[in-house]
């Protein structure tokens, strides 16, 4: 049984009209007067009216966006951004690489440079162009030194005798000379042997 058929058409319709005036001067539908009827199931209470309304609110907004974003995916060069993304991780790629490349050759030249320090080349040109030939031999870079370097630089040093410091005789000592204050004293046997050629001659009495 329906509210009309309890009221009569007569009262009913005067809370109805009652109701529509009441209702026709607020504009929020939420604070609007209804009556309806329990026992079919068709009232919907205040707060779940809310979380309906939010909830659709809610997707209207997700649809807006995802219209949004296909709309921007159809602008898109997705080949195009392939390629760029390629040519990004190319270039990184090489770009580490070369770095790297660069490290361990001033690594191997620092190491080759304070190698060749305890060798006594004698002059800044001969050492330039014994670095430059030490480094082309391309040897095994190692713990931080040159396997091998101590064999080529033993070949070098007997082909170019000239272009090194001659070891000084008898543990780097010295040589004495009597009398021979302020004046040349030969550093090798050889420099020593000719130094006294040319002081004494063939004396006899020479040592």
């Amino acid at each position: 049984m329906q509210l009309r058929d309890v009221l009569g058409e007569e009262l009913f319709g005067q809370v109805d009209a009652k109701i529509q005036e009441h209702n026709n001067g607020i504009e929020d539908k939420l604070k609007h007067v209804r009556f309806v009827d329990l026992s079919d199931g068709g009232y919907i209470s205040k707060e779940k009216y809310q979380s309906l309304e939010t909830r659709a609110n809610g997707l209207e907004t997700q649809l807006g966006e995802a219209n949004t974003t296909i709309k921007s995916y159809k602008d898109m060069d997705i080949e195009g951004i392939k390629q760029s993304a390629a040519d990004w991780e190319k270039k990184y790629n090489e770009d580490t690489k070369a770095l790297n490349d660069q490290i361990e050759s001033d690594r191997k030249m620092f190491a080759a440079e304070r190698f060749l320090d305890t060798q006594k080349i004698k002059s800044p040109l001969s050492r330039k162009t014994i670095l430059h030939e030490f480094l082309e031999q391309k040897m095994e870079f190692k713990d931080g030194a040159f396997v091998g370097a101590d064999e080529y630089m033993k070949g070098v040093k007997e082909k170019y005798p000239d272009e090194f410091e001659q070891e000084e005789p008898d543990g780097g000592k010295k040589t004495w000379v009597r009398g021979t204050h302020g004046t040349y004293r030969p550093e090798t046997k050889s420099e020593e042997e000719a130094y006294l050629t040319r002081k004494y001659g063939n004396n006899k009495y020479a040592k």
